[in-house]
């Protein structure tokens, strides 16, 4: 049975809790909070033995792996921290504040012999992964650009204000959201960030970004259109993909279309988290080493925000 620790259990712990209860080879068995409320919430419904303090937890509990989904400026110091104890660790996205904070992670992890994954789950989203089996299918040609357009509210009072402040966030819009753009890009293209050109907008009273539009080039010549709007209530998150012979769109569905532009329609639901939790149990499981998500992978997502940023 691989032994779990859960750091952070806002929000996005519900989905955690139940990607795990959906695998028989791994229980959540120790759970750490800084909100009391929080942390009886997960520990009731896990049976985990709660802690304020992770370094405690890590420290006390014989883990496999920990799951860390506190806010992005303490990234680091936690996936150091447990990676030092020979802890692996599956690390909530963007991987971390700056370019040289995930460099120290991957090496500090590769140093004691751990696995490192990052939370980009777009790569294991039912409707992605379909979109993904057509483009390696040929049956619409090569891929050749991506455009995604994200609304939403981003400043919302349901959002915790760590996320407005650059210092304990890393940024605004793009850093959160955009590296779930940036994510598929790379999914998609199979291949790294090359290039990236934009310009971002800071919201008067706050010092990161609300918005961001770019434009970005992978290795392989695969090019694409972000553009990220988090003024508005109009919440939308439609992905388009351009191919030699075709077209997919992803929004609530999925869509694609030949060269005759007739589309066919496929309704596929789900999320993406479970099936990666599941990878890792496995991967765990068959004592690998080498994670699909891994450090190398979130650090090109992060470089690349930094340089939209004007700070790489």
């Amino acid at each position: 049975m691989i032994k779990v620790g859960l750091i952070g259990c806002g929000k996005i712990s519900v989905g955690q809790i139940a990607a795990f209860d959906a695998t028989e080879e791994a229980r959540i068995v120790a759970a750490c909070d800084l909100s009391e409320e929080n942390l009886k919430v997960v520990c009731d419904k896990t049976g985990a033995v709660g802690y304020k303090d992770y370094k405690e937890l890590m420290t006390k509990e014989e883990l496999d792996l920990v799951v860390i989904s506190l806010p992005h400026f303490l990234h680091g110091e936690a996936t150091c921290f447990a990676a030092r104890l020979g802890i692996n660790v599956f690390l909530e996205k963007p991987m971390g504040i700056s370019v040289a904070d995930c460099e120290n992670m991957i090496k500090v992890c590769k140093e004691n012999d751990v696995m490192l994954w990052v939370g980009h789950a777009h790569c294991y989203h039912p409707a992605y992964m379909r979109a993904k089996e057509l483009i390696d299918s040929g049956e619409l040609g090569e891929l050749v650009s991506f455009a995604e357009t994200r609304n939403m509210n981003y400043f919302a009072d349901s959002r915790p204000r760590w996320f407005l402040k650059k210092e304990l966030s890393g940024g605004g819009i793009m850093i959160n959201l955009g590296a779930h753009c940036l994510d598929k890009m790379k999914y998609f293209s199979e291949s790294e960030i090359d290039e990236i050109h934009g310009q971002v907008h800071i919201r008067e009273g706050f010092d990161c970004e609300d918005s961001a539009q770019c434009f970005v080039k992978m290795k392989n010549g695969v090019t694409g259109v972000i553009n990220l709007i988090g003024h508005t209530a109009a919440s939308m998150n439609p992905t388009t993909l351009y191919l030699t012979r075709g077209e997919i769109r992803i929004g609530g569905k999925l869509e694609y279309c030949g060269a005759d532009g007739v589309f066919k329609t496929e309704e596929i639901g789900g999320s993406g988290m479970p099936l990666q939790i599941k990878a890792v149990v496995e991967t765990l499981k068959k004592g690998e080493k080498t994670p699909f998500i891994g450090g190398d992978y979130g650090l090109d997502i992060v470089r690349a925000i930094k340089k939209l940023y004007g700070e790489a």
